[in-house]
């Protein structure tokens, strides 16, 4: 700080205005999701069912088999990122790297839900009914679009205390007592 006072010169970025309890509960929630997520890919993995569409197996369909593969640790991954804003070790890891990865974990589950959000508006609006999309749509529609946002949306809040380089007292979900 400067001793005779601040610098009028000086330009402070608010980067948020959310409450930090706030920032701090969503970055938790996206870690709580994410492991969520994973245990749900790792489930299907085991030949689980509850959750897909009738008569649909990860286990015979390829493609959804590879997908499940690569989700359980990339979710895990997701979760490491998120605990990373919140927990003293990530203050450890570049502020670069990770800011990338976070807002794009952050792109990626939110990009992954748009495709749903015609449908969505349509039913809001009453131009379709539930009744018109087929098993897997409605899969899509109110299961796992859905919840595909809604990580991307947990992600996108715990972000927004994420910056590096904040202006000294400037809102740093790193720097509050984790312990």
């Amino acid at each position: 700080m400067n001793p005779t006072g601040p610098n009028p010169h000086a330009t402070v970025r608010r980067t948020t205005r959310l409450p930090q309890p706030l920032l701090r509960a969503s970055a938790y929630a996206a870690a709580a999701w994410a492991i969520a997520f994973s245990l749900v890919h790792l489930y299907w993995l085991f030949d689980g069912r509850i959750g897909l569409p009738a008569g649909l197996s990860v286990r015979g369909n390829t493609a959804l088999l590879v997908i499940d593969v690569l989700a359980v640790p990339v979710c895990a991954v997701a979760a490491a990122l998120a605990l990373a804003l919140v927990r003293p070790w990530g203050t450890r890891l570049p502020a670069g790297p990770l800011t990338v990865l976070l807002w794009g974990t952050t792109a990626l589950l939110l990009f992954h839900a748009m495709p749903s959000v015609p449908d969505w508006a349509a039913l809001a609006v009453g131009a379709r009914t539930a009744s018109d999309l087929d098993a897997m749509s409605r899969f899509a529609t109110f299961l796992y679009e859905p919840f595909f946002m809604a990580g991307g949306l947990l992600f996108a809040l715990a972000c927004l205390g994420r910056r590096a380089g904040r202006p000294e007292g400037a809102f740093d979900l790193r720097s509050a007592n984790v312990s």
